[in-house]
Formats: structure tokens, sequence, C-alpha cells
């Protein structure tokens, strides 16, 4: 699991995630080290509190972004969409027009 990537990345400590979860600070410490799984409603829970997939959390998927699910996009779509967030400007331009240009070749 990521947890502690993510709870550090996000700037929180291991109380402020507890006390959201409603949980000892030792409970959720041994959440981040793997010696105690938690439950799917605390899953869910940190998913919220945290932005991020279950999947994404679980180390399932590269792909943190939630929202982009929820608004109907294929993890194919998702990933193409990191990818291109991630890429320099000429990366994207070039791969925008490739794109462009496969879609004007199949409707000729």
């Amino acid at each position: 699991m990521r947890l502690k990537e993510i709870r550090l990345s996000r700037g929180y400590t291991q109380k402020n995630v507890a006390d959201y979860l409603q949980v000892s600070v030792n409970v959720y410490s041994r959440y981040e080290l793997e010696k105690r799984q938690p439950s799917i409603d605390s899953l869910m829970k940190m998913a919220d509190f945290f932005d991020v997939s279950i999947d994404y959390m679980l180390g399932v998927s590269d792909f943190p972004f939630r929202a982009l699910h929820r608004d109907g996009l294929s993890s194919y779509e998702t990933e193409l969409l990191v990818a291109a967030q991630e890429s320099d400007t000429r990366a994207r331009d070039d791969a925008l027009t490739l794109l462009r240009s496969h879609r004007m070749d199949k409707e000729q």
C-alpha cells in the first residue's frame, strides 16, 4: 500500500488520518506498516480523505485520479490524460497531431 507516501505528499500526520478514520494512531500506523489490514469502510474513507482511488492507494494502479473515472473515462483514457500531463509541450503536440491525423484518415 502507498499510504505513507500519499499521506506525506499531502502533508498530513498519522494523527490527522487516524482522527479522520476515528481510530488510534497505533491502528493507522499498522495500516501503513502493513501489519494490519484496513476494513473496506476504512479504505473508502482513506480514499476520500486523500482524494485518490482505492486501486492507487493499494498499489494496483499508478493513476491516482478518482475524479476521472467518475466522469466516465476508461482506464485507457485516463492513462492518456496522465501521460499528456506528465509530458513536455512538444511531446503533447506531437501526440495530438498524430491522433488527429489518424482520425482524419479514418473519416475519409
